[in-house]
């Protein structure tokens, strides 16, 4: 008996503190959870096309747990958004438990229905939390618009795409042999991740001065400014000349311009005039044997490569063209800004296929490196590039018949991305007289001695 009875005592102390910690919950109505945001916000999101998801966190700011009875979505399986309530994907979560000072993660994200109007329009609702009879909420929103989808597209027919809706691309789209896709002034082009435009016939990119054309990634939220590798790029397939690109940008893929064949036509696979290409996983341009223009072009911020890069030869002919890469948060710059070569290896076999003849005329290669060219080529006569009154940032010799300079071009800020011309660079007026009578910008060129680069200042 003396053994059971301190044996008895401990138990119902025991289960003393165990029933005291059972519920132990604040129970006054007055209490209130905060939150990490008041108001979810999703930038622009094209109709049938997901969101990237967003969250905030739920803080239990007391010395003891709360009990959230509800938490759910105002507009319940009807609405646009989805939640997902501490790892459990749902519309309503009852009898959510924050433990003391802890906090709690609540994702949201958003799918857009298909409508009529061609103007964004805004997606509201809200989510719902009851805690003790004392009712919060956190508010969403978001931004949708209609756009024309192309779905694994092939494109058999002449198409001119006209500025109504954004134009929105999804697991690449191929333009046929012998047809031609015209895109009007101002159009917008996006890319779902992965997503290549593939020219077997002829691309033509009509923007002006006042409306440029745009092709970029199908995120548009902040997270995804400017961060290289959110499509494929535009890739001129053998067979295919006569594309043009003219005041147009292309951005945030892994390529921008890649044209690739072994056989030179009577005219360009590609020419691009006015156009920017920028923030690309590895080149701006490629050529591959192929024959690519460009005028009043500016190429940065490349990565893994370089903003130009030339394989196994071809020809290519860039006037006014400012090509320059400096590493940034996103971009690890290693690799020379230009690179050409005249010839491919395999099996420990060199290969050419008629050598390479580039000239750069009136342009501007630099960045961030000791050495912004590469000339990698074997032979004596396979491979040549001339640079006629060029700013270059390189050691390397250079043909004899070139003329060119090695002096910071003072652009007007690197960090912001500007690579307009201060006044007192040594580009200015330094240019040889040519038939270019604008600028990237479409403003005037003198008749005279212009500027080296695509501005003119």
């Amino acid at each position: 008996m003396k053994f059971f009875k301190p044996l008895f005592i401990i138990l119902c102390f025991a289960l003393s503190i165990v029933s005291c910690r059972k519920d132990v919950f604040i129970t006054d109505t007055s209490v209130k959870i905060n939150f990490s945001k008041d108001t979810l916000t999703f930038d622009t999101v094209f109709t049938s096309i997901g969101s990237a998801t967003r969250f905030f966190k739920v803080f239990n700011p007391y010395s003891k747990k709360i009990k959230i009875s509800s938490i759910k979505l105002a507009g319940g399986d009807q609405s646009h958004f989805r939640i997902n309530v501490d790892g459990i994907s749902t519309i309503e979560a009852n009898d959510v438990e924050i433990a003391a000072h802890d906090s709690m993660y609540i994702y949201a994200a958003v799918t857009v229905d298909p409508n009529n109007d061609a103007n964004p329009f805004v997606i509201e609702d809200s989510i719902l939390f009851e805690t003790n009879g004392n009712n919060q909420k956190v508010i969403l929103n978001a931004w949708g618009q209609n756009a024309h989808f192309y779905y694994d597209s092939v494109i058999v027919a002449d198409q001119h795409w006209v500025n109504d809706l954004p134009y929105v691309i999804i697991n690449s789209m191929i333009i046929d042999s012998n047809v031609t896709v015209t895109i009007d002034p101002g159009c917008r082009i996006y890319n779902h991740p992965h997503s290549l435009i593939g020219v077997k016939g002829k691309l033509i990119v009509n923007g002006t001065a006042a409306d440029t054309v745009f092709f970029r990634g199908d995120r548009l939220e902040n997270y995804f400014q400017d961060l290289p590798g959110q499509w494929g790029g535009i890739i001129i397939l053998p067979g295919s000349t006569g594309s043009l690109m003219e005041y147009t940008t292309l951005q945030d893929g892994d390529i921008g311009v890649w044209a690739d064949d072994s056989v030179l036509y009577a005219q360009p696979h590609v020419a691009l005039k006015q156009v920017v290409i920028k923030n690309m996983t590895y080149a701006g341009i490629r050529g591959i044997s192929a024959w690519v223009e460009g005028e009043n072009t500016l190429v940065y911020n490349c990565g893994q490569n370089n903003c130009l890069q030339v394989l196994i030869g071809g020809k290519y002919r860039f006037t006014n063209c400012t090509f320059v890469d400096y590493s940034n948060i996103a971009i690890n710059h290693q690799d020379p800004a230009v690179y050409l070569s005249n010839y491919f290896t395999a099996d420990q076999v060199n290969y050419f296929f008629g050598g390479c003849d580039a000239k750069f005329e009136n342009c501007i290669i630099w960045g961030g490196l000791d050495e912004e060219l590469a000339l990698d080529f074997l032979g004596t006569a396979a491979g040549d590039a001339i640079f006629d009154s060029c700013c270059i940032k390189t050691d390397s010799t250079l043909s004899a018949s070139s003329t060119w300079f090695k002096q910071d071009p003072k652009f007007i800020s690197t960090t912001n991305e500007n690579y307009r011309l201060q006044f007192g660079s040594p580009c200015v007026g330094s240019g040889k007289t040519n038939l270019l009578t604008v600028d990237l910008d479409g403003l005037a060129r003198p008749l005279g001695h212009i500027d080296i680069g695509c501005y003119e200042r």
